[in-house]
């Protein structure tokens, strides 16, 4: 029993240790990572996936940050590895009490680390602020909880109240509609360090996600609640990955490519929520596990190529280049765009697979299928515009010895979803692996979408990977290193800059969706947009704000008729419940 817990008390003592020795504190970190990993993760127990997925995250993460975080001083390191902590002791709680301790170690040192770098208060208490929001609602859920089941263990649950309140505190920490109005997530984690950015977007968010697949496991199977879930997620995916698209901060493009990929994942939790045919549940587990896994190692790839960089904005990148960082971010960004050879693109996969699978089960949560999975298509395509906006415009690497750790360490995250797309058929379970040997695709190696007896659709990751590589080896042998031909540019409706920066290429979007983002022309800062969310937000306290003031300067004004009318009204209300109850 000590030995399983080894891990969660030496990334404890390395909290401690890291306070003098920096780079040990990483080190013992990451050992305790990958213990953490050996001694909790089972093959097919999908739930178990979570861990592989923070294991991993977690070592190249303390990797990368013995060589970045030299330039913070002390106090980046303990703060950063209490985080993790935290996180992996919601991972080991087997009740709601150790998930909320472990919740609020992971929230803390989190906001400190905001407050430390930026030096202002607003990010640091926005980001505090809806991690209570979090913790308050989680609570809730497991006081409802035990009330139901008379014990603090996750335990069976006979209805969905315990799911939905506990879903709504999860979508807080991942800024999910409607917390999304208030753009704290983009906010956070373009405020914190490079390291840190990863492992909030990477798996504090996972977290969350982990926590509601945990819920829904035990939960009872409820339609209306998953399709109130699909919509949210359908909506974050959208939104999320628009305004990654037309970002300029380059860690508020991570933040909001966050929200699209927990959409996705928040999404096809509520197809799990409202599917009850047991083939198709346990399939769209496997689709949410996959692609959390593909979203959180190479979001993680994606913070670490923006720490790299040395600074926030596309505008103060310098293009230097290094082959080394190319190549992984090339595979990092592939994967949040769900292409192949990347594991990133057999996840998007599944996911449609299983929105258009349940688009047969007909009646409403069909239809709510079918239209969940072309909007999820479509904002997959704004994000793979949005990853390569950042593949093109973060080329700022000195070649250096001392950058050489992080250029690795971003080269081994894209080589890592590669190589888990190349075998991952062996991470999914044999009631979905098949093949077809008359035509050479050897049983075992291809995976199938199913609901029933008969197949859906059919993906070989293998072999998409051999020929991938072979066709793209013998381009490069009989035409060699391409050659770049220089042709007259449209400059993305901008006319008076020079060259082609990120802000043209996003500018497309900008003008043709100019009624939604609500673009404007300036004489002095030229095109501009608005945040509807924002607005939104705006309105609604504004319109709340005039409420308050009629009720206080008309209503509550110290006139005993009011206060009568007052008394009256609640008397016959409490009657009219009471006969009720």
């Amino acid at each position: 029993m000590i030995l399983y817990y080894l891990p969660l008390i030496l990334v404890f003592l390395s909290v401690l240790i890291s306070i003098k020795y920096r780079t040990a504190g990483y080190l013992l970190t990451a050992i305790a990572s990958a213990m953490f990993f050996l001694f909790t993760f089972r093959i097919y127990d999908y739930i178990t996936y979570f861990y592989l997925i923070a294991a991993i995250v977690w070592i190249i993460a303390s990797v990368f940050s013995i060589s970045y975080s030299k330039k913070y001083g002390r106090w980046l390191a303990p703060l950063f590895i209490l985080t993790i902590a935290g996180m992996m002791l919601i991972l080991y709680s087997p009740n709601y009490l150790l998930f909320i301790t472990g919740w609020e170690i992971m929230s803390i040192p989190a906001y400190v680390t905001v407050a430390v770098n930026k030096k202002n208060d607003m990010e640091a208490y926005i980001f505090m602020f809806f991690s209570e929001i979090s913790t308050v609602l989680i609570i809730t859920a497991a006081v409802i909880s035990y009330v139901y089941t008379g014990t603090l263990n996750f335990s069976k649950l006979t209805n969905d109240t315990v799911l939905l309140i506990f879903a709504i505190g999860a979508m807080s920490k991942m800024g999910l509609t409607p917390f999304m109005i208030s753009e704290w997530l983009p906010i956070a984690h373009g405020s914190a360090p490079a390291n840190t950015s990863a492992i909030f977007s990477a798996t504090m968010t996972l977290m969350g996600v982990y926590g509601i697949v945990k819920i829904a496991l035990l939960s009872v199977v409820s339609i209306d609640i998953g399709i109130i879930f699909i919509i949210i997620g359908v909506i974050s995916v959208l939104f999320g990955a628009l305004y990654a698209y037309i970002s300029e901060n380059m860690k508020s493009l991570g933040g909001f490519s966050t929200i699209e990929n927990n959409g996705a994942l928040m999404a096809t939790i509520g197809l799990f929520v409202a599917v009850d045919n047991s083939v198709l549940r346990e399939f769209i587990l496997i689709s949410i596990a996959i692609f959390a896994m593909a979203h959180s190692i190479a979001k993680t790839g994606l913070f670490i190529t923006v720490g790299h960089t040395g600074v926030e904005y596309f505008s103060a990148v310098n293009g230097e280049k290094s082959t080394i960082n190319q190549i992984g971010k090339f595979f990092a960004l592939s994967s949040l765009s769900g292409l192949f050879p990347s594991l990133g693109g057999l996840g998007t996969w599944m996911i449609l697979e299983s929105f258009f699978m349940g688009a047969y089960l007909y009646g409403p949560l069909g239809i709510t299928s079918i239209i969940a999975g072309s909007l999820i298509a479509m904002g997959e395509g704004f994000a793979t515009a949005a990853m390569l906006k950042v593949f093109y415009f973060t080329d700022n690497h000195k070649r250096t010895s001392g950058k050489n750790l992080e250029n690795y360490t971003i080269l081994a995250t894209g080589l890592i979803l590669v190589f888990l797309f190349a075998i991952s058929f062996l991470l999914i379970g044999n009631e979905y692996i098949s093949g077809i040997p008359s035509v050479l695709v050897f049983k075992g190696l291809m995976i199938e979408s199913r609901f029933g007896p008969a197949d859906f659709g059919l993906i070989t990751p293998l072999y998409i990977f051999i020929f991938l590589l072979l066709f793209s080896m013998i381009v490069y042998l009989v035409f060699g290193k391409p050659r770049v031909r220089v042709a007259k540019r449209w400059n993305g409706g901008i006319e008076h800059n020079e060259y082609f920066n990120s802000f043209n290429y996003s500018n497309n979007i900008r003008l043709i969706l100019k009624r939604v983002l609500r673009t404007s022309y300036t004489s002095e800062d030229g095109v501009e947009t608005v945040d509807i969310f924002w607005l939104v937000m705006i309105n609604i306290a504004k319109t709340y704000r005039k409420f308050a003031r009629l009720v206080a300067y008309k209503i509550m004004n110290s006139s005993i008729s009011y206060y009568i009318i007052y008394m009256i009204i609640a008397f016959i209300l409490v009657i009219i419940i009471a006969s009720f109850s």
